[in-house]
């Protein structure tokens, strides 16, 4: 996954306004090679005079490529101003609001599919009511020892498959302390209900902050990251292997558990780092501050493609111990610096 392609980050919902009728929406507009004046207005459906009216332009003034211009498009005389949020894209949005994505971009003038937390897009109502979602009752369950994801189904009359792709589950094995939306007597399916960001990153060098209760929701057992080492940038990929009270996590391959050596002196439990630890999630690029521990332990079925006997543990914010059950002030203080505190 490459740095410059993450697009989309974790915030508080926010939907701002209401639907506005009768009122063509304000873009921004960037100049093309070949625009001219004339070219803009009829593909929006204004005039010349509005254009320059909006811009302070003349009607004999020279536009140039790059240019920003605001343009009232008639095009779409309903629509809403909404809020992008943590998890949202293009097509999520499109899907909301029963439009085509293409119908987003041409409203807001944009060139590729990459958006961010906070920014506004207008959203053409013309079809875009959102679509009725038949009423649901949901649960968020706690699993505890002993729990499969076949037995928390039968639990709440609704299917594993329902489970499974409510919660974003790499794998069907579950964890105890893990959360999962359950959707009671039914097998539709919903979004994860109650996933909250702790802290987002000052800069995309650095991670947000999840708790644990709400990482594990979004990194879940089975699932492939890449672990890039803050100090060094030194990156290796890596996979959620196990663990309830923290990540277990192993490297992939050879080449993998040979970048992960670079991080360590030698293998010892008192050597610590903080990492950003980056994944694909529901098609939402993810970026999370964690802290790993340089001391692989007990076993796994790795062993021939990574070459190392053990698993490596990997601490979110609250994260605590196996055995007693602790936090660790060096683990917490590595995540804040993580997130660029």
């Amino acid at each position: 996954m490459k740095k410059n392609k993450l697009c989309a980050i974790f915030i508080a919902l926010f939907l701002l306004g209401t639907t506005y009728t009768a009122k063509a929406a304000v873009i921004n507009y960037t100049v093309k090679s070949g625009d001219t004046l004339w070219k803009i207005s009829q593909s929006y459906n204004t005039t010349i005079s509005k254009i320059t009216s909006l811009n302070n332009l003349n009607s004999s003034d020279y536009i140039y490529p790059g240019q920003v211009l605001k343009i009232e498009d008639s095009n779409s005389t309903n629509y809403i101003p909404y809020k992008v949020v943590s998890g949202d894209t293009l097509w999520k949005i499109s899907i909301k609001y029963n439009i085509t994505v293409n119908d987003i971009m041409k409203l807001n003038n944009l060139t590729s599919s990459c958006i961010y937390i906070g920014q506004v897009l207008n959203i053409p109502i013309k079809n875009s009511q959102p679509a009725p979602t038949p009423s649901v009752q949901t649960t968020n369950y706690k699993v505890v020892v002993g729990d499969t994801v076949w037995g928390v189904a039968q639990k709440f009359n609704t299917s594993m498959d329902a489970i499974v792709k409510n919660n974003m589950l790499a794998l069907d094995i579950l964890m105890p302390g893990q959360i999962l939306t359950v959707p009671v007597n039914s097998t539709q399916i919903v979004k994860p209900i109650g996933i909250t960001m702790m802290k987002s990153r000052t800069n995309n060098n650095y991670g947000d902050i999840y708790t644990w209760e709400n990482a594990r929701r979004l990194f879940t057992v089975g699932q492939k990251g890449t672990l890039r080492d803050l100090s060094s940038g030194i990156s290796f990929n890596i996979k959620y292997y196990g663990g309830s009270n923290h990540a277990d996590i192993v490297p992939l391959t050879m080449d993998d558990s040979s970048k992960m050596k670079q991080l360590f002196p030698t293998w010892s439990w008192s050597y610590m780092r903080p990492v950003i630890l980056t994944f694909n999630q529901g098609g939402t690029n993810y970026q999370l501050a964690a802290s790993l521990t340089g001391m692989p332990h007990s076993t796994t079925d790795m062993y021939e493609a990574n070459g190392i006997n053990g698993h490596f543990d990997l601490y979110f914010y609250n994260s605590t111990s196996h055995v007693s059950n602790e936090l660790s002030p060096t683990h917490q203080k590595n995540i804040l610096i993580a997130n660029g505190q």
